[in-house]
Order: structure tokens, then C-alpha cells, then sequence
């Protein structure tokens, strides 16, 4: 799942834990000080489907991003 959200890409995937639960890997892209930055974000919690972990996955970026976090770029 990729999503552009607020000049950020945030790209969600979901891997598996154990049999039969999935946890949600977070990537965010965003350029600072021309480079191109990315982050991973870690959740610890995980699901009963990939889709629910992608979903959780997504809300958890953009809060992230919401937080002011990457700092705004300045140029």
C-alpha cells in the first residue's frame, strides 16, 4: 500500500508473525535539506489480517507525519 500524504510517500507493508497474525511495516520517504530522507516507523502491536495490519500501519504514518515529524524542509 503507497499513499502520498503531505509531501511524504508512505509505503505500508504487511509481513507475517507467527501462523497466523501479520504486522505492519512503515516506510517513510521525505526529502529534507534536498536529500531524500526515509524512515522506518516500528509498530509492535500485530493483526489478525494483512489488511488490518496495513490499515494500522497507515493511520500510525500519518500521525506520525501529522506530529510534525519529518521537521517541514526548509527550501
Amino acid at each position: 500500500m503507497v499513499e502520498y500524504y503531505k509531501k511524504t510517500t508512505i509505503i505500508i507493508t504487511a509481513g507475517p508473525v507467527g501462523r497466523s497474525r501479520w504486522k505492519p511495516t512503515c516506510e517513510v520517504k521525505f526529502k529534507k535539506y534536498a536529500r531524500e530522507m526515509l524512515k522506518n516507523l516500528e509498530l509492535t502491536l500485530d493483526y489478525d489480517t494483512p489488511e488490518q495490519a496495513e490499515r494500522a500501519g497507515m493511520i500510525f504514518s500519518k500521525k506520525w507525519v501529522d506530529a510534525g515529524k519529518p521537521a517541514p524542509s526548509k527550501g
